[in-house]
């Protein structure tokens, strides 16, 4: 009788389990939709802006300009992304000075970007690695670290960042301060 009653128990779990489980299913009117998978997408850049030269580099040579290009990988709902940045700054010696040249300045490199807040409007901060060239220093690795923003526009965002770059060469570091303003989309 004990044995009975469990048989029956089961047979009625499962008659009831089957029609549950077909309501809750995939069925002709509603496809089945895969498994949410994380979308990596690629944001391009380019930006420009004054450079400060600082540290030794001031010494001989104004402000310069800068130009970076930049491919940014984010995954969405996300507060970091990665970037390959492509880098070009030229500083013109001072006016007066005999001796020296005016200096170009390339670097190449992978930056990590962390979003403080997740809102319309960014606020973030990078931090990397690359490989710099400087006319008259030769190449040397360096990293780089600074913060912006981000504003959302129609099709594409506007940011605006402050960076400090420090090449490490034999002796005392190249450091520069670039403000850039640019566009990703």
């Amino acid at each position: 009788m004990r044995h009975r009653s469990a048989l029956a128990s089961l047979a009625l779990a499962l008659a009831l389990a089957a029609p549950a489980a077909a309501q809750s299913g995939p069925n002709a009117s509603s496809p089945a939709t895969p498994a949410s998978v994380p979308t990596y997408y690629p944001l391009y850049g380019i930006s420009g802006g004054i450079v400060v030269p600082a540290g030794r580099l001031s010494d001989d040579h104004t402000a310069g300009y800068g130009l970076e290009g930049f491919v940014e990988y984010a995954v969405p709902n996300q507060p970091y992304a990665l970037r390959g940045e492509g880098m070009f700054q030229r500083f013109a010696l001072k006016s007066g000075r005999t001796a020296g040249k005016s200096v170009n300045l390339f670097a190449i490199g992978p930056t990590v970007m962390y979003q403080v807040q997740q809102a319309p409007t960014q606020t973030y901060l990078t931090g990397g690695i690359a490989i710099y060239n400087a006319s008259g220093e030769g190449t040397h690795p360096g990293f780089n670290f600074g913060g912006g923003l981000g504003f959302p526009l129609t099709g594409f965002w506007a940011t605006a960042e402050a960076r400090m770059h420090v090449m490490l060469s034999s002796g005392k570091p190249l450091l520069t301060l670039p403000l850039s303003v640019g566009v990703k989309f």
